[in-house]
């Protein structure tokens, strides 16, 4: 064998060595972007510059990644990847850019137009970090390294939540004592449900972290029955209870509907490894009972008060907050006057928000607060973008679960995982406004990449 054969075997594998070197580095990279969203409340925290927006640590972190990706789709080291979804991810771009162009007369009359300009750059984050999580994780390998990353958050943060559901004390509105960096900008008052106080942790509600914490149940699920020794088993298995007791432990009705979305969709793509696990169903209510007591009661009340399920989303029709159902027909009668691109992001009413909106009951001249993410998009963003975030949300799903139906070993696992996740988030979006909530929401676009990327790389 010749020295010129040698020296090109020994170039290919060295480029090798450097491209799975790289591929780690972004890895760990979007890891710790991951746990900077887990840990570090968004909107409860900044940094100490004085800027025209609030620099938060995950803005900071976001930044510095998107230019690291320029420098390398400059340098001819990475491509822009939106994992063969590129066509859902530009109609949702292209249709809340022209919600705002198309309202910015109406916006300016109303006093709203700071409020729409900063609303597109907050709702196209979203779309960013897809594609920077698709154009760097590149390998099933920093796939798995950024997931466990994910469970691995979402653990500590159920900790801390069923320690709050217990003493009250939420450590993360105490961040700025430990880090003093931290500038911290509010204080959130405590919700309850009946007797029972609602945890919030590092999220922004109640009802955020307990989808946030369910979104991540599938892949710790994954972790577990692919551990390589019992011990990691148990493990991962010991994380997943943790994180649903802690999504229990938010008194959400949106958890339940995302749990039962969530089995639906598993036993679709693996029945029969679904249902070996029925018993964890019944480790999880002892753990509930027993972690956060009141819980388990607090949540089944919630679906039979007193006056009725159905009254409780009406009685307060015409009113601010007036309830999921008595929401429906003034929605659809503020989107008829403006059906294809909606009143514009940020033109609608936000919990706690000053701003009256431009989204209001036709009858009363009451906000409308949306507790419906679908109807909320299509007030919002119209009839395209609500086609694009359906195009999107329950895409990414159905692609997914297609693929992990198809394919049965170790890393198509990994996708029917990503894909339980994203239906959960799809059908708990019937009952919350999910894009304002910029934990969960980002933890579901990160899992929707990861998941599309794994796909890619099956072929």
């Amino acid at each position: 064998m010749s020295s010129s054969v040698l020296e090109l075997r020994a170039e290919r594998s060295g480029a090798a060595v450097d491209r799975r070197e790289a591929s780690l580095a972004w890895a760990w990279s979007v890891s710790a972007f991951v746990l900077v969203v887990w840990l570090i409340p968004i909107k409860t925290y900044k940094l100490p510059v004085p800027l025209p927006f609030s620099l938060e640590v995950y803005r900071l972190l976001m930044l510095a990644l998107i230019a690291a990706l320029g420098y390398g789709v400059v340098a001819g080291t990475r491509k822009v990847s939106a994992a063969g979804f590129g066509k859902p991810v530009a109609l949702l771009a292209t249709a809340a850019s022209l919600s705002v162009l198309v309202n910015a007369r109406a916006s300016s009359q109303a006093g709203m137009e700071a409020t729409a300009i900063k609303a597109l750059p907050y709702f196209l984050g979203f779309v960013v970090a897809y594609l920077l999580v698709c154009s760097t994780v590149d390998s099933v390998r920093a796939i798995e390294l950024v997931l466990s990353a994910l469970v691995v958050g979402g653990a500590v943060v159920a900790v801390a939540a069923l320690y709050e559901s217990r003493t009250h004390y939420n450590v993360f509105e105490h961040l700025h004592t430990w880090f003093r960096f931290l500038v911290h900008t509010r204080v959130t008052e405590d919700t309850q449900r009946g007797a029972r106080l609602r945890v919030r942790a590092s999220a922004q509600h109640p009802i955020a972290l307990g989808a946030a914490l369910t979104l991540a149940v599938p892949i710790a699920a994954y972790f577990a029955s692919r551990a390589s020794t019992r011990l990691r088993a148990l493990a991962w298995g010991a994380a997943g209870v943790l994180l649903v007791v802690g999504a229990f432990a938010t008194v959400s009705r949106t958890v339940v509907l995302m749990a039962v979305a969530m089995v639906a969709v598993a036993l679709l793509v693996r029945g029969r490894a679904v249902l070996r696990y029925w018993p964890v169903a019944l480790a999880i209510v002892a753990a509930s009972h027993f972690a956060a007591p009141g819980a388990m009661s607090s949540l089944y009340h919630a679906f039979v008060p007193r006056a009725g399920l159905i009254q409780s989303q009406t009685a307060l029709g015409g009113q601010v907050g007036s309830g999921r159902i008595a929401d429906i027909a003034p929605g659809l009668q503020s989107w008829e006057k403006v059906p294809f691109f909606g009143h514009g992001l940020g033109t609608g009413n936000s919990t706690g928000s000053t701003v009256p909106g431009a989204i209001v009951d036709p009858k009363t001249g009451a906000p409308i607060i949306f507790d419906d993410q679908y109807l909320n998009s299509l007030v919002s963003i119209g009839f395209v973008g609500l086609l694009a975030v359906i195009w999107f949300v329950w895409g990414a799903a159905w692609r997914l679960g297609g693929t992990a139906r198809r394919i049965r070993r170790r890393e198509g696992d990994l996708v029917a995982a990503c894909a339980v996740s994203c239906a959960g988030f799809a059908a708990g979006m019937f009952t919350f406004d999910a894009f304002a909530f910029v934990q969960c929401t980002l933890l579901f676009f990160v899992i929707a990449a990861l998941g599309l990327k794994a796909r890619t790389l099956l072929g």
